[in-house]
């Protein structure tokens, strides 16, 4: 049954135990446990600082990024402006000297048909010479000689222009 005694004995002991516990167990468990808040709490911060910094980080790269392609494209426009010029010159070189050579070929067929001329005149004038002397007989003197080769040369040159 109940005794008084035992039951005091029990509180006094359950007294003694808890304090035991309390000042023993329980404040060096508390205090692990608030460390290991404290950790925690750290970790996260760290974490979301980290987090923080890995968006930075990502934002210049993305940034870098799109700074790094308007580059390439401003080397590939550039490469594609030079390389356009470079064929504009190279085309107008070309109609310069296809035009150099045009000219230079004119010059020659003008000199060779002008050579040409020349040859032909002097054939017809020693022909019209051969002619004349057959036609005349010698009949007629060195002047009036010369006077029909002059006109036949000039009628000839207004045949051949």
């Amino acid at each position: 049954m109940f005794e008084f005694g035992t039951f005091i004995v029990s509180i006094v002991t359950f007294l003694i135990l808890f304090w035991i516990i309390k000042t023993y167990g329980f404040a060096p468990l508390a205090r692990m446990l608030e460390q290991r808040r404290q950790l925690i709490e750290g970790q996260i911060t760290e974490a979301e600082q980290n987090r923080l910094q890995a968006e930075k980080y990502l934002n210049e790269q993305h940034i870098l990024l799109d700074e790094a392609r308007k580059q390439a494209k401003e080397i590939v426009d550039a490469a594609r402006a030079r390389a356009d010029e470079q064929a504009r010159e190279i085309v107008v070189a070309a109609e310069e000297e296809a035009s150099r050579h045009l000219e230079s070929n004119r010059q020659l067929i003008e000199r060779e048909r002008a050579e040409a001329m020349n040859q032909v005149m002097s054939s017809v004038s020693s022909l019209t010479v051969d002619l004349s002397e057959k036609l005349l007989h010698r009949h007629a003197d060195e002047t009036a000689h010369n006077e029909m080769v002059q006109e036949a040369e000039k009628m000839l040159g207004d045949l051949a222009c």
